[in-house]
């Protein structure tokens, strides 16, 4: 149970008092709560997991240096017998991965063939078959330069490349938006130091036809590097002509190939509309190899391709060589994973591997050492000639005491440990540090699992904080966050199956440890996975979850994952130690920022395309694909019983209905449904009486009729499904900088900070939570555990680590309201107010301004109400009320009240601000009748009547 301070406050004896009042007239609000169950043994809620373990927040890309698992999503846009022919955008990732770089990779061609997605080719790239190179629009997209100008001065970026020629053309462009042909291409290098254009370009807007103009191509193109060293381009008029369009390429007009995927195999034509999935796995590339002259240096090569904690890709200038290496099968680093980091060291040369990882308190966005912990850097090194490692830190950081450590790395695996203190900083700084180890010498020196962490809890367990912090939270699930949204740069299933601290793509989290973790606090996992998977992986992943394993009989090469899983010390099955398993495949599959794992419209290649499919059911049939692979493993049937498949909807429009529709092996669709933010287009909420008033006024604007019209739907598609609705994630909603355009200032964010983690939006959340309760919903999520600022559930431990109102709500009734029936509420008068219309909200005339939910779980009733009152809103009014309860009870042995220590303003974001405390009361002499005389504004409480008694 959570630690709630009990104590009896000052007007309790006049509390009592009003109690016995029995006059109807005297009432503001009243309700009856009835005997029928809306919502029968309601599950407890759960919550999303951005991130656990010790570590965890110092190693954001994992300590084991293994190899690049590249997976993307392409869609043909052509019908050929043996290549792929896409969108040129999607093939070069607009001009970024250059000709050759996926040359080997695996290729999977899936199609719908009358109703049903199915694999219908198996293949890889041949070498020299990834084509991406042709003429890139060097003037800005949608614009080109106007008639009168023939010439054009610009500057490259600074992190293009500068030791390579650039080819550039220019077309000519008509009236009607054709282009002519181009002009013969010229070439320049860069500069070392190139310059920036003094003026910007004037241009004009264009749309671009497709066409060909009979106009001639540009005469006398050339190109000059210009005093400034920027480029100067001209070239002759062409009559006739509205404008001008310049391009550019890496590659001589001769070199280009165009963009294609050509196949090494023969097998079922591609046609167009087809998705392809393309996965490849790189060890240690170089920039030439995976990079184009746009990004050459840019950071997203390096995030992409990189090897965690080194500065940079293979062969970059200042780098000595290094390469990944397999592992011996004997090996004794422990937890291995596949491969080790080796380098090349010469004459005393060096390497860093670190990153920035902590920060002064006052940064917010690392973390902050801790004065009175102690920390451990600890990493496996082997070593030929003299290496000497040389660890420390910088930043606020830099003088902490006993660092630098140096020592001398010896011939043989060996694990180098440091342990440390910090001295405390100082409470302004905002300073970022960088932590890591710095290798010299002569020789060679190979590199293993770099790890940072807290001591008192082994690397990646949970630490004591969250686990009590979890543990008083009484979630049902959690939802792994850290297994999505990775884009290009991601797992395959070993990475996904390592120890912890070995994947660099999921924050060294994987998945053996969030289940072990997950386990330990007596919770169920809703494990999300990306849709990249191949069917051996999908199949590896039921035997790994399902299989039983003796090691005293069993085969490890019959049986990899389950060898795997039992090598891990974990014998039995996963699926033996939870009640269920929740499974989604990707996260907002509908969601562009988390591309390429998202769906797109698909034709039926088996009903001459007169049926097209929405992204939604698109998204339903892959997920019904993927689990007609599973049901091909033999250990499906000891998964089957536990799985509880999940499809991720949007919640202003039927994507997740469409979904489950197609996908019949499904049963559990979730939208999300957060408190306003930047989903909601309403802007950041300010700490006015409007802004607390749009809060409280969520539930019935709009949680209600979006539940509702979830259910209206499910129930019209899905008519004889048994179909479990709620949401995967929810709470309170947050404006973001960047997102939709918005504009967030410090002081915006701040206040918005305060409403969202203070009183009433913690009574708000729980009166959302519950009102979908009420409307059905039976799993729902908020978003997420973790510590900090956002959508956070808990101040950081140096704040306090007090827990935000909302999140304290929803524990509180996780141990006294679910598990039971959540009963039927007549309301019989309540005060109302009009809600206006706001951004997508509808206006809604008399909305009720409080709420009452019950819910019984044997002798135990448990009483909630809710005020949605706000002081002022309209003015005038003072947001209090007076709240009758008629309860379906004659009798009851005890009562207790559960309150917000301050009012509805009191926030935990800026410290310890609010709590919820418990009042021990008499049972009122007539225990069918609560009486709250005097409910404050914006507010919840929480009656708790144990042993009642119901009649019948």
């Amino acid at each position: 149970m959570m630690n709630i301070r009990r104590f009896v406050g000052a007007c309790l004896a006049g509390l009592i008092a009003a109690q016995g009042a029995t006059e109807a007239s005297a009432q503001d609000a009243q309700f009856t709560v009835q005997t029928q169950v809306v919502n029968p043994d309601l599950p407890a809620f759960t919550a999303t997991l951005g991130g656990l373990g010790n570590g965890a927040e110092f190693m954001r890309g994992g300590g084991g240096f293994e190899p690049t698992v590249f997976r993307n999503r392409l869609t043909a846009a052509a019908d050929a017998p043996n290549t792929i022919i896409a969108d040129r955008q999607q093939i070069s990732n607009y001009d970024s991965w250059p000709e050759g770089a996926f040359d080997g990779a695996d290729i999977e061609v899936l199609r719908i063939v009358n109703g049903v997605m199915q694999t219908v080719r198996r293949d890889r790239v041949a070498q020299g078959g990834y084509h991406a190179s042709g003429w890139n629009m060097a003037t800005p997209s949608g614009r080109m330069i106007p008639a009168g100008t023939t010439r054009w001065n610009f500057s490259w970026d600074t992190f293009n490349r500068m030791d390579a020629p650039y080819y550039y053309t220019v077309r000519a462009v008509d009236a009607s938006g054709n282009l002519s042909q181009p002009a013969a291409a010229v070439s320049i290098t860069p500069p070392g130091k190139p310059g920036n254009v003094a003026e910007k370009a004037t241009f004009q807007k264009v749309k671009l036809s497709g066409g060909t103009a009979s106009l001639p191509a540009p005469q006398n193109l050339s190109v000059r590097l210009a005093v400034s060293r920027t480029a100067m381009l001209s070239w002759d008029p062409v009559p006739g002509a509205a404008g001008y369009v310049v391009y550019r390429s890496d590659l001589p007009p001769e070199r280009h190939r165009g963009y294609s995927i050509d196949l090494e195999g023969t097998g079922e034509p591609i046609r167009k509309g087809d998705m392809i999935l393309l996965r490849k796995t790189f060890t240690t590339p170089t920039r030439a190899e995976i990079s184009t002259n746009r990004v050459w240096g840019a950071a997203t090569p390096t995030s992409t391709f990189g090897i965690s904690f080194l500065p940079g890709l293979a062969g970059d200038p200042g780098l000595p060589d290094f390469r990944l290496v397999p592992h011996d099968p004997d090996t004794p680093v422990p937890d291995p994973g596949e491969t080790y980091l080796q380098v090349d060291l010469k004459n005393g040369g060096d390497i860093q591997l670190g990153k920035f990882n902590f920060a002064g308190p006052a940064n917010g966005y690392y973390p902050t050492l801790k004065p009175d912990e102690t920390y451990r850097f600890e990493i496996w090194l082997r070593g030929q000639g003299r290496i000497t490692g040389r660890f420390g830190a910088g930043g606020v950081y830099k003088s902490i005491p006993g660092l630098p450590v140096e020592f001398r790395v010896g011939p043989e695996w060996q694990k180098y440990v440091v342990d440390f203190r910090v001295p405390p900083a100082p409470p302004e700084s905002r300073s970022v540090g960088k932590m890591g180890i710095r290798l010299f010498g002569h020789g060679q020196v190979d590199v293993d699992n770099l790890r940072i962490y807290q001591l008192g809890t082994d690397f990646m367990d949970i630490r004591p904080e969250d686990r009590a912090a979890l543990m008083d939270s009484g979630m049902s699930a959690l939802r792994t966050h850290m297994f999505i949204k990775t884009k290009f740069s991601s797992y395959d299933l070993s990475q996904l199956t390592a120890p912890a601290g070995v994947a660099p793509r999921s924050g060294g989290h994987s998945l053996p440890q969030m289940l072990g973790i997950t386990r330990s606090l007596g919770m169920d996992p809703w494990v999300q996975v990306e849709p990249h998977f191949s069917a051996e992986e999908w199949l590896g992943l039921v035997e790994y979850l399902a299989a039983p394993f003796d090691p005293a009989k069993d085969d490890p090469k019959a049986l990899p994952w389950a060898a795997r899983r039992a090598a891990q010390g974990h014998s039995a099955p996963w699926t033996e130690d939870f009640n269920k398993i929740w499974f989604e495949i990707g996260n907002e599959t509908w969601n562009r920022l988390f591309a390429p794992w998202t769906f797109q419209p698909m034709a039926d290649a088996g009903r001459l395309n007169w049926t097209k499919y929405t992204a939604g059911e698109v998204y339903g049939l892959y997920q019904e694909h993927v689990l007609s692979i599973m049901r091909q493993s033999p250990w499906w049937d000891r998964l089957e019983p536990k799985l509880e498949p999940v499809i991720g909807g949007w919640g202003i429009n039927d994507y997740g209905v469409d979904a489950l529709k197609r996908s019949p092996g499904s049963r559990v669709l979730t939208n999300a449904a957060y408190i306003g933010g930047w989903d909601s287009g309403e802007g950041a909420v300010q700490q006015t009486p409007e802004g607390y008033a749009s809060v409280m006024a969520y539930a019935p604007q709009v949680m209600a009729a979006a539940a509702k019209r979830y259910h209206d739907a499910v129930a019209k598609a899905a008519p004889d499904r048994d179909v479990i609705l709620g949401t995967y994630e929810s709470g309170p909603g947050y404006e973001l900088n960047g997102l939709n355009g918005a504009k967030v200032t410090p002081e915006a964010a701040l206040a918005q900070e305060k409403v969202m983690k203070g009183a009433g939006a913690g009574a708000a959340t729980l009166d959302s939570f519950l009102i979908r309760a009420m409307a059905g919903d039976r799993i729902q999520n908020f978003f997420t555990y973790g510590r900090g600022d956002k959508f956070r559930s808990h101040a950081r431990l140096d704040e306090g680590g007090q827990p935000y109102p909302s999140w304290a709500w929803l524990a509180l009734f996780n141990h006294l309201g679910a598990g039971g029936d959540l009963l039927a509420v007549e309301t019989e008068a309540v005060p109302k107010r009009d809600l206006p219309a706001i951004s997508r909200r509808k206006e809604i005339p008399d909305a009720p301004m409080a709420a009452v939910y019950a819910s019984r779980k044997g002798d135990r009733l448990t009483v909630v109400v809710v005020s949605r009152a706000v002081p002022d809103v309209p003015p005038g009014t003072d947001g209090h009320m007076s709240v009758a309860v008629d309860l379906p009870i004659v009798g009851a042995k005890s009562l207790t009240r559960y309150h917000e220590s301050g009012d509805y303003r009191a926030e935990n974001f800026t410290g310890p601000g609010t709590e919820i405390v418990s009042d021990t009361l008499p049972v009122p002499s007539d225990p069918g009748r609560l009486e709250i005389p005097d409910l404050a504004p914006a507010s919840a409480e929480v009656y708790v009547f144990e042993g009642a008694e119901f009649p019948g």
